[in-house]
């Protein structure tokens, strides 16, 4: 089994680009193309005395306690394309990062992002081009100091 793990940020008003390729150890050289085509946006809130902003891996955004979510047209759950570098069908196993692991940095202050999940949920069967789709949940502290909030999380993919 392969275990690979790559970076992807987590940007608050931004998205990333990257691309990646995952080799198999095999004597076939089965690949994977990996490419992030959009970055989880939490989009714009004011704190108040704290909450939550939840993003779904369908790019529903809500929140809890007194987060007050304002208009954000770019706010969403993260993207990757995942696709076959040869004609083999290959499934991967997909890990999100374990709560307690990602922050999100502005200057000395700091947000924690915790239940990464993503849809496919835990394996995908990739026969043609598929979108996997990350959402996660941000902890907001009451007067959360503002700013422009960036971090990275992984995604495991293991060949199964």
């Amino acid at each position: 089994m392969l275990v690979r793990r790559y970076r992807f940020a987590i940007l608050v008003g931004s998205a990333v680009l990257a691309l990646f390729v995952i080799p198999a150890p095999d004597a076939r050289a089965q690949q994977v193309g990996l490419s992030n085509i959009r970055g989880l946006d939490f989009g714009r809130f004011v704190a108040g005395s704290g909450g939550t902003v939840v993003l779904t891996p369908g790019g529903l955004r809500s929140r809890t306690g007194a987060v007050v979510l304002l208009h954000s047209p770019n706010a969403g759950q993260a993207g990757f394309n995942v696709n076959r570098v040869n004609d083999d069908k290959t499934a991967v196993g997909i890990s999100m990062p374990p709560n307690g692991s990602i922050r999100l940095n502005s200057g000395a202050n700091s947000m924690a992002v915790d239940s990464f999940v993503s849809s496919p949920a835990s394996t995908m069967s990739i026969q043609t081009p598929q979108v996997l789709s990350v959402g996660a949940t941000l902890t907001v502290a009451p007067n959360q100091a503002p700013g422009n909030y960036s971090g990275t999380f992984s995604v495991t993919v293991n060949y199964q």
